[in-house]
């Protein structure tokens, strides 16, 4: 028989050294503790410095209230907090810190001075830990606020330590934790310190300058410029934030940012809304750049599914994600009602312009932050230009279109009545080359088309319609080999409801003799087999209802005006029409941009003429 050891209680210092291992996995896991222990002592100002990549040395100082001589000492007790005091408080959790085990954990396996005054006491306490044993208490003269330096991590566990990475890649995430920490708090200064040297210092406050530096340095350069403001609320959940245009997406989901409450999470949730709200305007194998805000009833979600209190579970996910993908769906219409934007080219070694006071906000009125509205009056909306009529149009249908006068001097005020202007040229048989009052578009032909049949395919099906047939003259018939004529008679019925009918015409051989009237010249065969395909790989009984959309891009792929066929000026201003009544014309179903603008202040930097 194996004998089993006797039960016994872990000593204190080797059970804080199993709880570090749940909260403290890296530096950066130290400096998310000790940030977020200074937002919830109302700190306006915090610091971060680090050196090695927090291994040698990680310092938090920050000018919150502080701990009393009593308070500090059992700040570093397991499970000693004062955020909850009740069972009831752990489904009402309205601080980032609350399990009381951050302090102690941290101090087991590091060297870490614990330095704290409050603003009435006349001097400060330090207690000094090694290992977890408090080895000095005095007083020292500080200003209010805490002082927390961490040296020498995971000294007395050194399997722990070998598993770190190299010293610049824990100083990114150490950046990336503070940076996050400081997206959720614009009330908040940050100032972060990696080995002497400062890496940035991001401002308290919420006024233009600061808002816009705060989303640049985080999110990048030139997304302040980009994005849009997007604001909703239902049922007690309100989500807030900013969101790139579609031409800003990543090849990862770095850039993604979710805050539930102030609190940074990871959640599948929120991500896949996301992704779903921009499902039509980028490749389905990028990811957004954007920053959402939730705020809701802290009884309504569970903060404590995780030791590191990154992840979350809602109460009542499907309302969440339908919020989400509802609000971040009407952003994207409304910002192209408002201002029709394509991909903007980023001029190469143009002069430096002078920010803020001199940079024009065109492209975006930033939105309230996280917790406060934001304090600058928002610049006055241009007046949106009248746009002519069309008519209705199921197809690109150029005999319609009357022949546009010539391009004159000054711009004619037809197309000053237009977003995208008056055709000029096309160029290389592929491209539109528009003028319009303020500068330059170039159109991809085949793309723009794209989201025009794609938008009224949607529109169609959406209204639980069939297309409008139209009947061949001649059918055309299509030789596959036996396999092939297999899948095209068991996905017959599911082509009909797409408005493909065709019939068997002889052994492996069929007859098309209707397609959707919307459908311009097309390789019939092609698209056939391609839809086939697409109800192949998304199964066939339930394709066309769950996977709908992706087999209408397909259609309005192949429906679409290809490249290198000519158009005349009537047929390109009936082409930029409709891209400008189109929802979502800044891509087409892939996500690729449709148009890009060049402004005239660009291309007279271009000429040196600014």
């Amino acid at each position: 028989m194996s004998q089993h050891a006797a039960v016994q209680v872990l000593p204190e210092i080797l059970a804080n050294q199993i709880a570090a291992g749940e909260v403290v996995e890296r530096p950066a896991s130290v400096v998310k503790e000790l940030v977020e222990n200074s937002i919830d002592a109302g700190a306006t100002r915090i610091e971060v410095e680090i050196d090695q990549g927090g291994k040698r040395l990680i310092k938090v100082s920050d000018n919150g209230h502080g701990m009393t001589a009593a308070d500090a000492p059992l700040a570093l007790l397991r499970h000693a907090t004062s955020k909850i005091s009740r069972v009831e408080d752990l489904f009402n959790i309205r601080t980032l810190g609350f399990r009381g085990e951050a302090l102690p954990s941290i101090a087991s396996v590091s060297h870490m001075d614990l330095e704290t005054r409050t603003q009435d006491a006349a001097e400060g306490i330090r207690i000094r830990t090694h290992g977890g044993k408090n080895v000095e208490t005095s007083s020292l003269v500080m200003s209010p606020g805490t002082r927390i330096s961490v040296r020498n991590l995971f000294f007395n566990t050194p399997a722990r330590l070998k598993f770190l990475r190299a010293e610049k890649t824990e100083a990114a995430h150490i950046s990336d934790t503070v940076q996050k920490c400081a997206l959720a708090n614009p009330h908040i200064a940050f100032r972060m310190i990696i080995d002497g040297r400062e890496l940035f210092h991001i401002r308290e406050g919420e006024d233009e300058w600061a808002t816009r530096q705060r989303l640049d340095r985080i999110m990048g350069n030139d997304f302040s410029e980009h994005c849009i403001q997007f604001e909703g609320e239902q049922e007690g959940v309100h989500v807030s934030g900013w969101m790139g245009l579609p031409n800003l997406h990543r090849s990862n989901g770095l850039a993604m940012y979710f805050f539930v409450n102030g609190r940074h999470v990871r959640d599948k949730v929120i991500s896949h809304a996301a992704r779903e709200a921009y499902r039509d305007t980028i490749p389905r194998d990028r990811f957004p750049t954007l920053a959402l805000f939730i705020e809701l009833d802290p009884g309504d979600l569970d903060v404590n599914v995780h030791p590191t209190k990154q992840e979350i579970r809602f109460h009542n996910s499907n309302h969440i994600h339908a919020i989400i993908r509802r609000t971040l769906g009407r952003a994207l219409e409304d910002h192209h009602t408002t201002s029709l934007v394509g991909t903007y080219v980023n001029l190469p070694n143009l002069p430096a312009t002078p920010f803020p006071e001199e940079r024009p906000i065109t492209e975006v009125t930033l939105p309230p932050s996280a917790s406060k509205p934001v304090q600058w009056s928002p610049p006055a909306p241009a007046s949106k230009p009248p746009v002519a009529s069309v008519p209705s149009q199921r197809a690109f249908n150029l005999e319609t279109i009357p022949a546009a006068p010539r391009i004159q001097e000054p711009l004619p005020s037809f197309a000053k009545s237009f977003p995208l202007g008056e055709a000029v040229a096309q160029i290389h048989g592929t491209y539109i080359l528009a003028q319009t009052q303020e500068g330059l578009v170039l159109v991809d032909q085949h793309a723009a088309h794209e989201r025009i049949v794609y938008e009224r395919l949607k529109e169609i099906f959406a209204a639980g319609n069939v297309p409008e047939r139209q009947m061949l003259l001649i059918p055309e018939i299509l030789h596959v080999s036996s396999g092939e004529a297999q899948l095209v008679k068991r996905h017959a019925k599911t082509l009909e409801k797409l408005g493909i009918v065709l019939d068997s015409f002889g052994e492996n051989a069929f007859a098309v003799r209707e397609l959707p009237a919307i459908l311009g010249e097309i390789s019939i065969r092609n698209l056939v087999m391609d839809i086939i395909q697409d109800l192949e790989r998304f199964g066939a009984s339930e394709a066309l209802d769950h996977q709908r959309n992706e087999i209408l891009t397909t259609m309005a792929c192949h429906g679409s005006i290809r490249a290198n066929r000519r158009l005349q000026v009537p047929e390109m201003n009936a082409l930029l029409r409709q891209i400008e009544t189109t929802m979502r014309s800044g891509q087409c179903g892939h996500g690729r941009p449709t148009h890009i603008t060049l402004s005239l202040p660009d291309i007279e930097k271009l000429f040196g003429r600014r």
